[in-house]
């Protein structure tokens, strides 16, 4: 009789602890899945800047000369692209954009005028582009071989 009672425990015991193990998968399987979709709606809507070229060389250019170069892109994002900083390598190069947001589908530009006043030979100067694009910073590159 002890046996049978110590069964009965043990299966009435059994089947609270697979209960509450199903509440608990199914509250967490629950949760996790709408967090998934959020990413997934967070991913799809966001600005992407598309630049025609990252590198332009300047060629043979005399020192003291100031030469500029325009880098045109496109936001092939969902969302306005938004640039909100640009960085240079050296005080030598000057960089102008629009600070105006960039609508899906158009066109903007980064202006780098570059001063070779005191430079010699061949020169190397990034630009960094900080945005709200999913890949935050883009850089760009300007070179040239300074005449004297």
């Amino acid at each position: 009789m002890k046996t049978n009672n110590f069964l009965r425990m043990n299966v009435r015991f059994f089947i609270l602890i697979l209960f509450v193990a199903t509440i608990f998968v199914s509250a967490c399987s629950g949760s996790g899945s709408s967090k998934e979709k959020n990413v997934d709606t967070d991913t799809v809507a966001y600005a992407e800047i598309k630049f025609d070229t990252t590198v332009y060389n300047f060629g043979k250019i005399l020192e003291g000369e100031q030469v500029t170069y325009k880098f045109d892109f496109t936001n092939i994002g969902k969302k306005s692209l938004v640039i909100e900083k640009v960085e240079t390598s050296c005080g030598c190069t000057v960089p102008e954009y629009d600070k105006k947001p960039v609508e899906p589908g158009q066109r903007g530009y980064v202006r780098v005028k570059f001063d070779s006043s005191n430079k010699e030979g061949t020169v190397y100067k990034t630009v960094k582009i900080t945005s709200n694009c999913k890949e935050r910073v883009v850089e760009l590159v300007i070179t040239g071989q300074i005449a004297e």
